[in-house]
């Protein structure tokens, strides 16, 4: 057998490398390891038994802290686990964690066991770290731009002082409701797509949502940000900032109207100098033509001839005529310069008064004119506008219907007043119906016996109708006939003329 060695308890605390103390109610230290000599650089007997008080070791400040656990202790509390900043023999700063139990005797506490854990490093890495933190908290408070974070789920679980200004929602309203609950209605779909992209990617630029703020105004934001992922490559949280482009968007829509109308007014004035030299050169040329072979062979031809070469000359005069009433008012329209005055107005005395104009037209080509309009029928708009969207509407329709056929002109008054023109001609195709009312389309159809038009009258009509704050719309099949439809407002039950 080897030999048996007698080892106390005290030897074996002497190779813990943690400080073990004991400590009576009068803060005397009773028994000490030797680690204290590793740790604090006092050799036991230097403190042992109040050689050195514990008050010239303990920081002052914690002194008051460690005699009220001690009475506690001794009084029959267990408290343990504070932390007291102590000085080492160089006077250096260590901080110790002490745990410690009751030594009773005769069943009274007559000391305390305790065993001191240094914490100096942990409490300074945790110092730097509260530091650190405390300095990104305030950066994150005082970041100028909108901050949001998002869960896997794409659930909000963080935003930042100028998020909450700029939207309007505090951080305990808006944290933990999904994305989704700030977007407007068309950008939900548009974030399920992007936030799966993000999750891929890690990244995000350059990608804008429209945002519904708490007031209920909305404003685009145009994002950018990164996912945090873990050691594992797990999704934690998504980090974006954002900023508010609404001013940017409504510059460029206002830029994109601006190329557009700019379309619209090359297209205005190509249609303007096309009617001058093409459309209404043709009537004058028909008058001068003519006109010059009647005063050259006046006394050649006879009455059947006349009669026809004056019937030419009263077309081709009425067509210019037709052409420039419409030009000057397209061009009115056009500058601005087209006084508006609304007033309560009879429909059925101005369809009588556009029939009556327009009479002869038909008559020659053998076609009736009906009006189902009563006198009855009011509107609230403009008279002259009106008349010229009557005078239109009868003219194509008479253009565009064959010998031997009829056009209706029917009125109805409900919510609007609601008047159609149909007839019973050549009809329009779908694809035409919706070049129609597009002044960079140049769209015009001969009639029926080759009369010309040029496309101005029925996009005159529409600008008209839409003035008075009116619709217009039309219902035609090819060989089926047509049917236009506008709407003007109904004069007010009070309103004197």
């Amino acid at each position: 057998m080897g030999r048996e060695e007698d080892f106390s308890s005290n030897e074996f605390l002497d190779l813990l490398p943690e400080v073990v103390f004991e400590i009576d109610s009068n803060l005397h230290i009773k028994f000490l390891n030797k680690a204290c000599e590793n740790v604090l650089g006092y050799k036991k007997s230097d403190i042992i038994n109040n050689k050195l008080p514990v008050d010239q070791f303990v920081s002052p400040s914690d002194l008051h802290k460690l005699n009220k656990s001690i009475q506690n202790n001794f009084n029959g509390s267990h408290i343990s686990g504070n932390s007291y900043t102590v000085y080492d023999k160089e006077g250096n700063e260590r901080i110790f964690e002490i745990y410690n139990t009751h030594i009773k005797k005769n069943g009274k506490i007559d000391a305390l066991r305790c065993i001191a854990i240094d914490i100096t490093e942990k409490e300074k890495r945790h110092k730097i770290l509260t530091s650190q933190e405390k300095h990104f908290r305030q950066i994150f408070q005082n970041f100028p731009l909108p901050y949001q974070s998002l869960n896997n789920e794409g659930e909000i679980i963080d935003v930042n002082p100028a998020w909450e200004e700029l939207m309007g929602y505090s951080r305990t309203e808006i944290v933990g409701k999904h994305f989704e609950y700030i977007l407007t209605e068309p950008n939900k779909s548009k974030f399920k797509k992007a936030f799966n992209i993000f999750k891929e990617k890690g990244i995000v630029s350059n990608v804008s949502f429209e945002l519904m703020k708490k007031d209920g105004s909305t404003m685009h934001a145009n994002y950018h940000g990164k996912i945090e992922y873990s050691d594992q490559k797990k999704f934690i949280r998504s980090h974006c900032v954002f900023s508010d482009i609404t001013l940017q968007k409504k510059a460029e829509n206002t830029l994109i109207r601006s190329e557009e109308r700019l379309r619209e007014l090359n297209a205005t004035k190509d249609k303007f100098f096309s009617i001058i030299a093409h459309d209404l050169k043709n009537p004058f040329n028909d008058l001068m033509g003519f006109t010059q072979l009647l005063a050259l062979n006046i006394d050649k031809y006879d009455k059947q001839k006349i009669e026809q070469f004056t019937h030419i000359i009263h077309q081709s005069s009425k067509l210019a005529y037709n052409l420039l009433e419409n030009l000057l008012d397209w061009s009115r329209s056009q500058t601005g310069t087209l006084k508006f005055k609304p007033e309560k107005i009879s429909i059925s005395e101005l369809i009588s008064e556009n029939i009556d104009l327009l009479e002869s037209t038909a008559r020659n080509k053998n076609i009736r004119i009906y009006s189902e309009v009563n006198g009855e029928t009011f509107a609230f708009a403009d008279k002259n506008m009106v008349r010229t969207i009557l005078r239109n509407l009868i003219s194509n329709a008479i253009k565009y219907t064959n010998q031997g056929g009829h056009i209706r002109i029917v009125g109805n008054c409900s919510k609007t007043c609601k008047i159609s023109v149909s007839d019973s001609g050549i009809g329009i195709s779908s694809e035409n119906i919706k070049k129609i009312f597009k002044i960079d389309e140049s769209f015009s159809t001969l009639g029926t016996e080759r009369e010309k038009g040029t496309g101005l009258g029925l996009i005159l009509c529409k600008e008209f109708v839409e003035k008075n704050g009116g619709r217009l719309k039309i219902k035609s099949r090819p060989n089926e006939g047509s049917t236009f439809i506008f709407t003007l407002p109904l004069p007010d039950a009070n309103y004197q003329q």
